[in-house]
């Protein structure tokens, strides 16, 4: 079955996300309307409402439980905020569930009345991510419905402290013991075209073979990129892992560290981190391809046991 799939990328079956509509997102989702994405704050109801409707309009479906996409998150006090979950239905739901996710919040307002840009307006952290989960929702929907279901997760108060993700374990809208695998979308839109692919959480899950052998077959590089566990313990997947889920981040953003870094030396929680600021998105694109069909491997139970390996 991963020939199959291979073969279908290489044929062109398989489509890579559009860069346009990755910009298109990103160019929302950061823009100053949205006033940084802080949690519990005007940005954030428009934040929800955009990434909800994005995703009904890729075909996802309501996926909190009661025909709800908002599951609703403690900020302390009280005060609240939301996750948005979406999903694609498996045919055997039985099988298990495969978690996508990536965090919509960001700072806000972040400086003074002073400055002359006081919005921190998280393009690339974390609009880039978003709007990676939305398109790739989009070609999963798209395709042949897979055996597990996929749930599609955007967290919020990842900034604060892995709110969003801690209340989804919590109360998860599946059994927790159901989640076979989560994967992670966190700043993505770094890297060019053709980057070799690096993996945040390589080592740590016995996940990597089927990495591998998809990006193989598909003539994508991947790195022995074990520098970029640095920031393991820095993003959403880490809650998952602490829970005894195999959870990772691929792509071509964590490939080659110095463009990661170079973003996080010049532009990370900084006013410049902007929609119109270089931003390149082809890199995230070509990945599309490469994540849909490690997400289909991983809803497959034919090709990925849910025990953490992959079938030999």
């Amino acid at each position: 079955m991963l020939a199959l799939l291979a073969a279908m990328l290489a044929s062109g079956s398989v489509p890579e996300i559009d860069p346009a509509a990755l910009h298109r997102h990103i160019a929302v989702l950061a823009s100053d309307a949205f006033e940084g994405r802080k949690p519990g704050t005007p940005g954030e109801a428009r934040t929800i409402a955009y990434i909800s409707a994005e995703m009904e309009k890729a075909g996802l479906t309501a996926g909190a439980g009661a025909g709800a996409w908002y599951q609703p998150v403690r900020l302390g006090g009280s005060g609240e905020s939301h996750n948005v979950i979406g999903r694609i239905e498996g045919r055997d739901p039985a099988a298990g569930a495969v978690v996508l996710l990536a965090h919509w919040d960001h700072l806000g307002l972040c400086r003074s009345e002073r400055a002359e840009d006081r919005i921190c307006n998280g393009a690339i952290d974390n609009a880039s991510g978003i709007a990676e989960l939305i398109e790739l929702g989009r070609l999963l929907a798209a395709a042949p419905r897979p055996v597990r279901t996929i749930i599609f997760l955007a967290t919020t108060g990842e900034e604060s402290g892995m709110r969003g993700v801690h209340a989804f374990l919590r109360q998860p809208p599946v059994p927790l013991r159901s989640i076979v695998a989560a994967v992670n979308f966190d700043c993505v839109a770094v890297a060019p075209r053709d980057a070799p692919l690096g993996v945040i959480g390589r080592g740590k899950t016995a996940l990597d073979p089927l990495i591998e052998r998809i990006a193989a077959d598909a003539g994508r590089v991947v790195t022995d990129s074990r520098g970029a566990n640095a920031y393991v313990s820095r993003q959403d997947g880490w809650a998952f892992l602490r829970a005894g889920i195999p959870a990772v981040m691929v792509g071509g953003a964590y490939g080659d560290l110095r463009w990661l870094r170079s973003f996080m030396s010049t532009r990370y929680h900084r006013p410049n981190d902007e929609s119109g600021r270089l931003l390149d998105v082809a890199g995230a694109a070509q990945d599309g391809a490469f994540l849909s069909l490690f997400a289909r491997a991983l809803a497959d139970p034919a090709q990925f046991a849910g025990n953490g390996r992959a079938p030999e």
